[in-house]
């Protein structure tokens, strides 16, 4: 895949969210602050069949204890462009889901809110199986 931002909550990646909502808002915010006039949210339908086959690590916390969750975000803010796994040769998750880091220096996230990213070309290649549609 090797697209995606370095210095994000999870790395490098195609990001997305199961909160309409908050898709709604957070792609309004990015698209005021490129001087873009409209954002889109475009949803999708994923089987959980499809995800079998990938590497997938996920955080059910990000309280302020959840000492994975936190050493592993802030680790890829770093600006890592690896997971730091110690599967063969540090290879990445091929989709990562937790919840949305709001200040990183305070442990704190996002009441409510996940973010589900996908980070391999096995996890791209899922995307572009599923069917599209804008909202």
């Amino acid at each position: 895949m090797g697209r995606g931002r370095a210095g994000t909550d999870f790395g490098p990646g195609f990001y997305t969210t199961s909160d309409l909502d908050a898709a709604a808002e957070w792609g309004s915010q990015l698209a005021s602050k490129r001087s873009r006039r409209i954002a889109a949210v475009i949803t999708a339908e994923l089987e959980r069949e499809s995800l079998a086959a990938l590497s997938l690590l996920s955080f059910a916390r990000g309280d302020r204890m959840a000492e994975d969750f936190w050493s592993f975000v802030t680790h890829c803010r770093s600006g890592a462009r690896h997971h730091g796994r110690h599967a063969p040769a540090g290879s990445l998750y091929d989709v990562v889901l937790g919840p949305v880091t709001a200040i990183l220096s305070q442990r704190s996230c996002v009441p409510g809110t996940d973010q589900i990213s996908f980070h391999t070309p096995a996890a791209e290649a899922v995307l572009n199986t599923l069917r599209w549609r804008f909202v």
